[in-house]
């Protein structure tokens, strides 16, 4: 009995500390709006729940879409619902209450999949599960469930079939050849994109963030011989990290095109019906950077070991700051404050708001005992991280101080700003080796360019 208790204790804790687990699983396929979508991985039936990739809940059902490595959690938001899920845990959070699923997400071969009924009415869309066919109606538009006018066969899509039936041997048919019109090729150029057609072809489209990428459908088409007649990619170049296609729906056919981006950028569809194309053309925008010279006026901030003080240290770091960012073209910087001037923490993180910064940095000093010395940086949301250990990387090595590490705090400018956020702190006023350095112009130049440089390598810009 030892033995079987034992032995049950080890997969139990093999199965908490292992998050990509192998399950019992069938792949079915999953309809939106009457529309069979051919995702790049298959929706599949874990233990009786419907499990989707989570790239389904943020380019069809239009949510806003974050994961965090470190936590391994899945952030969702949709008008003002907010989601969370972790990976292997079945208590979520909506809303800040814990709420019990009946299945948890997972990781299979590098893809987070999320239980798509729970998902989905927690955002008020609607779920049925049809047994008969063995496949999952997901239905957004008012009217119910549009039924696809043949039944699904096979229970999905295996990606790596090429659209063939898999013979004895590992040999294929052949795919069958498309009917009706279809997309020719899709080539990306530099910045644009040139989808050929068959015939005439209309496209809609939409943008969404984190991370950046453009959807485009194409109705009433398939994918061609030319092209995977399932789905595929193109690379890409210039702003244009890749080029994703899939025949989004089977019955009406409709191609989605996903154009996954490099850099924030603006765009134009032109639909030339004369030529059979849809040309996508892409335009990098600028960034909107707020630099955040801490403290001011009557609040001076630490007080250094010969009594210079710090808000003249971060505003002098903060006009250094902006006068590199102001040669970028990619970049438009704006500063909290260019003077003297006292602002409270709030206006601060308005003025930040209301501007729709893309990136706020903080610039501090810092004080303690005199033996500590060396640059910090600060992040408080998880959408920081990121941003937090490129600054960190690039400021530490032009400061030239000991690295004491990225580290988590919940400083007000960081946490209730909407955008990547983080404080630095450069090194120690207390220090004297700090101090002296602080106040150097070739140091607080080389600094300054240190943190333009993490700047630009967050937002991907050459």
């Amino acid at each position: 009995m030892k033995k079987v208790v034992s032995s049950l204790l080890a997969l139990c804790l093999f199965l908490i500390i292992i998050p990509t687990v192998t399950h019992a699983e069938e792949k079915i396929p999953l309809y939106l709006d009457g529309k069979l979508l051919v995702p790049e991985v298959a929706p599949r039936l874990i233990n009786e729940n419907t499990m989707v990739p989570i790239r389904i809940i943020s380019e069809n059902l239009g949510a806003e879409v974050k994961w965090n490595q470190q936590e391994l959690k899945v952030s969702i938001d949709k008008n003002n619902t907010h989601i969370d899920l972790w990976i292997n845990k079945r208590n979520a959070q909506v809303g800040g209450k814990t709420v019990a699923m009946d299945a948890a997400p997972v990781l299979i071969a590098g893809n987070t999949l999320v239980p798509i009924r729970f998902v989905a009415e927690t955002l008020g869309i609607k779920v049925d599960w049809d047994n008969d066919k063995r496949a999952v109606y997901v239905t957004t538009k008012p009217g119910g469930i549009t039924p696809p006018t043949t039944p699904p066969s096979g229970g999905g899509t295996n990606p790596g079939a090429g659209g063939g039936i898999q013979l004895p041997g590992g040999s294929q048919t052949p795919p069958p050849t498309p009917s009706g019109p279809v997309i020719q090729s899709i080539k990306a150029t530099g910045d644009e994109i040139v989808i050929q057609g068959s015939a005439a072809l209309t496209a809609s489209h939409f943008y969404l963030s984190s991370p950046e990428r453009i959807v485009v459908d194409l109705p009433n088409n398939r994918l061609g011989q030319a092209l995977n007649p399932k789905l595929g990619e193109v690379n890409g170049s210039g702003a244009i990290a890749k080029v994703r296609y899939s025949l989004y729906s089977d019955n009406p056919a409709s191609v989605r095109v996903v154009i996954d981006l490099n850099s924030k950028v603006s765009y134009t569809v032109t639909e030339n019906k004369t030529a059979n194309q849809v040309i996508i053309k892409l335009k990098q925008t600028r960034y909107n950077v707020m630099i955040d010279a801490g403290h001011g006026d009557h609040d001076s901030g630490a007080v250094s070991l010969t009594g210079k003080y710090e808000k003249d240290f971060n505003l002098a770091m903060a006009l250094k700051v902006k006068a590199l960012l102001d040669k970028e073209p990619l970049i438009n910087p704006i500063l909290s404050r260019a003077d003297d001037t006292f602002l409270e923490l709030d206006e601060r993180v308005a003025k930040a708001n209301n501007a729709g910064v893309d990136v706020f940095v903080s610039i501090h000093g810092n004080k303690y005992t005199p033996n500590v010395t060396g640059t910090e940086t600060y992040y408080w949301k998880e959408d920081s991280i990121q941003l937090a250990n490129i600054m960190h990387r690039f400021v530490t090595q032009a400061a030239g101080l000991p690295d004491r590490k990225v580290r988590q705090n919940n400083f007000r400018v960081i946490t209730k700003t909407n955008m990547p956020a983080v404080l630095l702190e450069i090194g120690y006023l207390s220090n004297s080796g700090d101090e002296a350095k602080m106040y150097s112009p070739a140091f607080q130049d080389r600094v300054a360019q240190g943190i333009v440089d993490g700047i630009k390598s967050f937002l991907k810009i050459q």
